[in-house]
């Protein structure tokens, strides 16, 4: 069985947002502020059983949270009418169990299965933040607030009311529902649901440095060696605890025995006045010593330099390494932890930014072989979350794993790359292939521009920089040099089998490309060859780029190799120069470089068609 979807709503920027999961690792890219985190937190919240603030609610939910709330206290509507109008936060999970033996048994999940149908094998979860049901503490809450003096009353106080008890008027409600029938569910208990996802977060803020704080250094992971059963342990290292334990046990006795008689024997010698007599019971001393307690709290990782015995401390060493060994431990930990639940549960496991302070050989390889080490250090299927800004993670994925956030006016959608690629199957593998090969970091730009050749990738930030300096962009809210554009290089050749991806990604798109005009002259043959000519004596394009738009916008089959007449693309009329958010636009003089500015680029994306040449 496995968690196949999330859907989490009114929780800060996902009002209604729907994340796929994969079987094994599902990654998480996109732009900042654009909710990954956010994604964690609030399944972790929940997993955890503790309540959301005030500020975890949406900003655009407000209104209504506190509109309806003063009706209710002014007696316009009842207690039960209020509860159906207030929109809760809510996180469902899907999970299917289809894959597995009809006689095996389920485990955890049994609790939430109330659909008996044989032929059900999809199991919803739904749990919401919302309001008691206890009218009298509502009204006791806020009563003080709403009337002054007995008479209702709206202001400041009344918000502020709301805010300050919001945890005190809602509460966690964990739900089993049909998945055929939503309106058939039954209340379950949150222990069920936290016996069924056993999780762990590793945040972004990872402290490494043996320095801080001793709970999160390296050291005190080493150290929880002793504290685990040996149960616990890895066969492979099981041998070697024990033998450190016995060492530890045998000093113990042995400090213990020495330290006794010596300071027995001083603590006798230094007492006077009489004390003790043969009659009085005698002093003496006893010391409670754990040298196992020395080690775990004065254990300090070291390095020493190949054969070399002289050693560095730990805060010598590369934050990289520290990182990774540190994920290393976490993991292996996480995974003992659901051995024990064994295989009747859905382990979740959540790293966010994974990347920090690794170079990207490193990144490479920790995305690539992540799910080899889990496979190796535990035999129970642990599902994998990664949120990242790193393009060589990203790129290292095959695109079926990654959801892109797209972040608009109504709030944050995860897109489903494997969607793209199921519609779009002829242009799939050379975008996989080009952002591999390229590491493109697409997937967190603000803007997209796309350029012929290395000779426009060099010149383009001077000419946008000479732009802004001549306040091109003093018209925009948000200029385009302090967005994060990115930059790439592919040519007319081969740019038009971006659109379509860009468009899914929603990301604003500039496509520079040479109008490549060619005449055409008939062989000895009878075929006909064609050579680039200035534009003036150009027949037709040879651009494949402007030939698949100006066909798009005919309505023509992409498969159509009609000639297209120059004339043809350079009367394109506004309308048939737009596509969705993408507008095309092509030079012919150099005046008209200079009347075509650049700024358009902050608002819708554009496509600007330049004939290099005549520059």
């Amino acid at each position: 069985m496995q968690l196949s979807k999330i859907r989490i709503k009114n929780y800060r920027l996902l009002i209604d947002a729907e994340l796929e999961v994969e079987p094994k690792t599902t990654l998480i890219v996109g732009r900042n502020n654009t909710a990954k985190t956010s994604c964690f937190e609030c399944i972790g919240n929940v997993l955890d059983g503790a309540p959301f603030s005030f500020n975890d609610y949406p900003l655009q939910k407000r209104e209504n949270l506190y509109t309806k709330i003063a009706l209710f206290m002014e007696k316009k509507i009842t207690f039960e009418e209020l509860a159906k109008q207030l929109e809760p936060i809510s996180i469902e999970f899907l999970v299917d169990y289809s894959l597995d033996d009809p006689e095996d048994n389920l485990g955890a999940l049994s609790p939430f299965i109330i659909d008996v149908d044989v032929d059900t094998t999809t199991a919803l979860i739904r749990v919401e933040f919302r309001l008691k049901a206890d009218e009298k503490a509502l009204w006791k809450l806020l009563e003080e607030s709403y009337y002054k003096d007995g008479v209702f009353t709206l202001d400041d106080d009344t918000h502020n009311a709301i805010v300050a008890n919001f945890y005190k008027l809602f509460e966690l409600t964990v739900y089993a529902v049909n998945p055929k029938n939503p309106e058939e569910k039954q209340v379950k208990k949150h222990k069920e649901l936290k016996e069924l996802f056993p999780f762990h977060i590793i945040p972004a803020e990872r402290l490494l440095g043996e320095d801080g704080t001793q709970n999160s250094s390296l050291s005190a992971l080493i150290s929880d060696f002793f504290d685990m059963s040996e149960d616990e342990l890895d066969p492979s290292i099981t041998k070697k605890v024990k033998e450190l334990r016995s060492i530890v046990e045998n000093a113990n006795k042995s400090v213990q025995q020495q330290s006794n008689e010596i300071l027995s024997t001083l603590v006798s010698s230094s007492v006077g006045f009489g004390y003790p007599n043969s009659e009085e019971l005698q002093l003496g001393v006893t010391t409670q010593l754990s040298i196992d307690e020395q080690i775990k709290n004065q254990t300090q990782l070291s390095y020493t330099a190949g054969a070399s015995k002289e050693s560095l401390p730990s805060k010598y060493n590369g934050l990289g390494y520290k990182n990774l060994i540190k994920m290393e431990f976490l993991l292996a930990a996480f995974a003992k932890k659901v051995e024990k639940c064994g295989t009747a549960c859905i382990p979740l496991l959540f790293i966010e930014e994974p990347e920090s302070h690794m170079h990207p050989q490193m990144q490479h390889a920790f995305a690539e072989y992540l799910e080899a080490f889990l496979g190796k250090i535990t035999s129970v299927g642990i599902q994998t979350f990664l949120t990242s800004h790193s393009a060589h993670v990203a790129n290292t994925m095959v695109f079926s794993k990654i959801r892109y956030t797209q972040k608009t006016k109504d709030g944050v959608t995860y897109k489903n790359l494997s969607t793209f690629a199921q519609e779009n199957p002829t242009n799939i593998d050379f975008i996989r292939k080009y952002l591999t090969l390229t590491k493109c970091d697409l997937f967190f730009a603000d803007k997209a521009i796309f350029v012929e050749g290395a000779s426009e990738r060099l010149l383009l930030p001077d000419m946008i920089e000479k732009c802004a300096k001549a306040g091109d962009f003093d018209s925009q809210a948000y200029k385009l040099p302090a967005q994060y554009y990115t930059l790439i290089e592919i040519g007319g050749a081969y740019a038009y089998k971006f659109i379509p991806f860009i468009e899914f990604l929603g990301i604003p798109c500039l496509i520079l490309t040479d109008l490549d005009s060619v005449l055409g002259t008939e062989g000895k043959n009878g075929r006909t060859y064609y050579k680039s000519v200035p534009v003036y004596l150009g027949e037709t394009t040879s651009n494949e780029t402007i030939k698949w738009w100006w066909r798009k916008s005919k309505g023509l089959s992409e498969d159509d190799k009609g000639k297209i007449p120059l004339t043809e693309i350079t009367l394109m009329t506004a309308d048939e120069k737009t596509k969705a958010n993408v507008t095309l636009n092509f030079k012919l003089r150099n005046k008209d470089y200079a009347a075509t500015p650049w700024k358009k680029l902050s608002g819708m994306s554009i496509v600007r068609i330049m004939n290099w040449r005549t520059l």
